[in-house]
């Protein structure tokens, strides 16, 4: 696989204003830069939205959001907006403070997990800047470990920042005199990390601050844990999970927790299905942390022996980035189960570890349903007439092979009868019927000896070379960049996008790279040594 275009822009000049040093991270949306101001000779971040999405104007408008709802938040605690502008080839950037650090995640990945006492202290800033935002009418909406970043800050080694604001959305009813702002979300998507959104999130609900209070408690449970609420193998298994499966204590994942029951009452009520249930507000939660300290100075509990069944033997997972899924159902969180008692003095259920509560990986593309009796109705029908179309068409096979003058038939010659548009028109519409017809009928063979039509196959990085080379027609390096390098991740041996990206790299300075691409189809360039 190809680097990212990210690299290839490292030492460019953007906007005759800052000089962009090195790559310090990329995601869904846009890549982030370690960069200087060449007039004031300052060290800053600049955040640059990737070139394919400056062709959306919501894409633009959330990107230019972002600034202004990073500046709205006033906390010490939350990342600062510098500047944002456009270049003239419409590459969208907004410049933040510098700030030398790790994220969790990286602390993670290095360390292992977090001490109770160090997971509180640092969720407790988080909760400084997530307050913050909320008094301003904003929700974070991706909350993660790739977004909490430690850095020493005096005699605190792990003083805390909140990153990237940029999907945060007005609470409803915040922005009643600009009902703009409401409809930047698709229809039916939801933007953020499956493996930390609220089960009103991954369902598409409208939002307020006890979202981002779940959000930061899974944050936290991975802190302490090392491991994510649940196991899931899809973006849709783990919305499904945070809909309708109870989360697990700490010390199912880690039996030494078990030492800290208050703290596992207290995530397990931020954990509730139903925002009703939590904490109301982050300085409510803030203030139910700090009453814990007493707590969290107690001696962990014995490790995990070879016989326990814990999670701690597997490897630290790898999380989701930050992008769109299609929410569930609308009927999904309504119908998920009670919460368990967790009011002081109740008794905390003990639940089955998550690897034993995972289920089957729903059918691609589709959707878990939940039927009632009428669905299940039109379950029956839609069966009755995939039964009927595969009955018609064993029938015509039967048929065609009594009148065939050959008396056997190669497998070779065989083709899929598929139904005809009306019998699928009159099944349910439930994707997951139509996916059970097509597989049934799939089932379903033959015999043709008549030639086949000839296929023409198109390779899935021409539209993204076709956009590189318009992008080299008007001069936006940027964009050619970008464009060639999605074409190669689709169709690594696709030539013309090997010489796009080749010619951007150079013209952009990496002459090394740029000229092992043009070698690698026998393209010549002047910039380039000859062998």
């Amino acid at each position: 696989m190809t680097e990212s275009f990210a690299h290839g822009l490292v030492g460019i000049t953007l906007d005759d204003r800052y000089r962009l040093d090195a790559v310090l991270g990329e995601g869904g949306m846009g890549a982030v830069f370690r960069a200087t101001h060449l007039a004031m000779e300052r060290k800053v971040a600049v955040k640059l939205l990737k070139p394919h999405l400056t062709s959306d104007a919501t894409q633009l408008e959330r990107f230019a959001r972002e600034a202004r709802s990073t500046l709205k938040v006033d906390s010490p605690h939350a990342v600062k907006v510098l500047d944002f502008g456009v270049t003239p080839h419409r590459d969208y950037y907004m410049v933040l403070e510098y700030l030398d650090g790790r994220t969790v995640q990286r602390e993670l990945d290095v360390d292992g997990p977090f001490t109770p006492k160090r997971g509180v202290h640092v969720a407790r800033q988080a909760l400084h800047a997530i307050g913050a935002a909320h008094r301003r009418g904003l929700v974070h909406r991706d909350i993660k470990p790739d977004n909490v970043l430690l850095m020493r800050v005096g005699t605190d080694p792990d003083y805390t920042k909140m990153l990237d604001f940029g999907v945060a959305k007005l609470m409803q009813g915040a922005a009643a005199d600009d009902p703009s702002q409401l409809a930047l979300t698709q229809v039916g998507m939801v933007f953020g990390t499956p493996e930390f959104m609220s089960p009103e999130q991954a369902c598409g609900h409208p939002l307020d601050g006890r979202s981002d209070l779940y959000s930061l408690a899974a944050t936290l449970f991975v802190m302490l844990t090392g491991h994510g609420l649940f196991e899931a193998r899809s973006a849709i298994e783990w919305l499904m999970h945070h809909a309708k499966t109870p989360p697990p204590n700490l010390a199912m994942v880690r039996p030494e927790l078990a030492a800290y029951p208050e703290l596992d009452e207290l995530l397990q009520r931020c954990l509730a299905k139903h925002r009703d249930h939590r904490p109301h507000s982050a300085d409510e939660l803030e203030s139910l942390l700090a009453a814990l300290a007493p707590t969290l100075d107690r001696t962990p509990g014995a490790p995990p022996t070879s016989n326990t069944m814990a999670r701690t033997q597997l490897p630290p997972p790898a999380f989701s980035a930050s992008s769109y899924f299609h929410a569930l159902a609308a009927e999904t969180l309504s119908r998920a189960p009670d919460d368990r008692d967790v009011s002081a003095g109740g008794s905390v259920a003990i639940l089955r570890p998550a690897r034993e509560t995972t289920k089957t990986p729903p059918l691609t593309g589709t959707v878990p349903a939940i039927f009632g009796r009428r669905r299940g109705l039109l379950i029956v029908i839609g069966a009755i007439a995939v039964v009927g179309t595969i009955g018609t068409a064993v029938g015509i096979a039967m048929s065609r092979g009594s009148r065939s003058t050959s008396p056997t038939a190669s497998i070779s010659d065989a083709r899929v009868v598929t139904p005809p548009d009306a019998a699928i028109a009159q099944a349910p519409t439930d994707a997951t019927i139509v996916e059970v017809m097509a597989d049934a009928t799939a089932a379903v063979i033959a015999v043709d000896a008549g030639p086949r039509p000839p296929v023409i196959r198109k390779s899935p990085a021409d539209e993204h070379v076709r956009q590189a080379e318009q992008a080299l027609r008007s001069g936006n390096l940027l964009l050619q960049l970008s464009q060639a390098d999605l074409a190669l991740r689709r169709d690594a041996r696709h030539p013309r996008a090997k010489f796009l990206l080749g010619d951007a790299l150079i013209r952009s300075g990496d002459t090394t790279r740029g000229c092992a691409y043009l070698r690698s189809i026998n393209r010549k360039h002047s910039a380039c040594p000859t062998d």
